[in-house]
């Protein structure tokens, strides 16, 4: 169990740097954490090395209901939006798939012996707003360069 979503992203973000998170749409890719000056803070912001690809990943420990709204409002300049959960508080977000679905966000969880598991991967769709995903991009652009 995860006491803090801090914890649940440095656990995350080695999943990901180890490549022990498999995310079908993207192989290489550059991360961002903790986003500032977009529509809410994304906790990761991944962009593959290519360029051709943005996306997001809300983390929290349970409240799924926040979290879908915050993934969805991150589509405006992401292509693919996500949602980590603590593994032990997955459940109700389970049994509400059909939201993920709909929505077009997936759903990660990831357990204290860092073993992950995507429960619904979305399907690739550019983002809504140009100028934000420009915006997006920058951030990027800012930290490598």
């Amino acid at each position: 169990m995860f006491y803090s979503e801090k914890e649940l992203v440095i656990a995350l973000i080695s999943m990901l740097e180890e490549k022990k998170l498999k995310i079908e749409n993207i192989k290489d890719f550059l991360i961002l954490e903790e986003i500032e000056g977009m529509i809410g803070r994304p906790d990761i912001l991944l962009k593959s090395r290519n360029g051709k690809k943005i996306i997001t990943i809300e983390v929290k420990l349970k409240n799924w209901k926040r979290a879908l709204q915050q993934a969805y409002k991150y589509r405006s300049f992401s292509d693919i939006a996500f949602i980590c959960m603590d593994e032990k508080n997955i459940k109700p977000a389970i049994a509400n798939m059909q939201m993920f679905i709909k929505s077009n966000i997936g759903l990660i969880s990831i357990n204290e012996k860092n073993e992950v598991k995507i429960h619904y991967e979305p399907t690739l769709k550019k983002a809504y707003v140009k100028a934000l995903r420009d915006i997006a991009e920058s951030k990027f652009i800012e930290q490598y360069g």
